[in-house]
C-alpha cells in the first residue's frame, strides 16, 4: 500500500491529475457569462436600440403632424368665383389670349372639382361630348358651354384681333354658368334632403 500512497497521496481521488480535493467551482464570474453570451447580448442590445429609435421617430413625426395646420378645403364654387373676379379686375392688364386661356382653365377646374369630370385633360371637342352626356348639363348649359368653348378657341388660336365684346361675353358666360350651376345643385340637395326626411 505504501507504493500506491507514494504515487497518489489522496487515493480517493479517481483522477490522478487532480492534486487537490477542494470542491470544483460551479459558479462562473460575470465576465465569463458576458463573454460566452456576447453574441446574444449584442443582438438583444441591437433590438432594444432599434425599437427605441423607431418609437422616437414615430413620436416625433406625430408631433410634427399635429403642429401642421389642417388643410383648408375651399368650395369649388367659391374658388372659381374668386378666381374669375381676380381675373376680371386685371382684365385691362392682360392680353386677350392669355386672358381666355386663364378663364377657360378656371371653368374647367370648377367642372372637374364640382362634377368629378376630367375636364383639364380633355380637348374642347371632348369637353363638349362629356357635357352632352351628363344629364345635369344637357338641356341647361350645353349650348352655353358649347358657345364658350368655340368662341374661346377662336380667340386663343385665331390671328384676328379680338374684340372687347367677345371677352365680355366669355366672362359673362363663365360667371353665369358657375353661379347658376351652383344654385341649381344647392336646390337639388335641399329637395333631396326634404324627400329623404318625408320618407322616414
Amino acid at each position: 500500500m505504501d507504493f500506491l500512497k507514494g504515487r497518489n497521496d489522496k487515493p480517493y481521488l479517481l483522477d490522478s491529475s487532480v492534486q487537490s480535493d477542494d470542491p470544483l467551482s460551479i459558479y462562473k464570474s460575470l465576465w465569463q457569462i458576458l463573454y460566452e453570451n456576447s453574441t446574444w447580448i449584442l443582438i438583444l442590445v441591437g433590438v432594444v436600440l432599434a425599437t427605441f429609435i423607431f418609437l422616437f421617430c414615430k413620436k416625433k413625426k406625430k408631433a410634427e403632424e399635429q403642429k401642421q395646420p389642417a388643410e383648408i378645403t375651399i368650395d369649388p364654387y367659391e374658388e372659381a368665383l374668386q378666381a374669375i373676379q381676380e381675373l376680371q379686375a386685371n382684365k385691362t392688364q392682360i392680353q386677350p389670349k392669355p386672358f381666355v386661356f386663364r378663364l377657360s382653365e378656371i371653368l374647367r377646374i370648377y367642372v372637374q372639382r364640382r362634377f368629378k369630370m376630367p375636364a383639364m385633360e380633355l380637348t374642347g371637342e371632348e369637353f363638349i361630348v362629356e357635357i352632352v352626356s351628363n344629364p345635369f348639363f344637357s338641356g341647361n348649359y350645353e349650348e352655353l358651354l358649347r358657345e364658350f368653348v368655340n368662341l374661346g378657341d377662336r380667340v386663343k388660336y385665331s390671328k384676328e384681333t379680338t374684340e372687347k365684346s367677345q371677352i365680355n361675353l366669355l366672362l359673362d358666360s363663365a360667371i353665369h354658368f358657375v353661379t347658376d350651376s351652383h344654385n341649381r345643385l344647392k336646390a337639388n340637395e335641399i329637395e333631396e334632403g326634404q324627400q329623404s326626411t318625408s320618407n322616414q
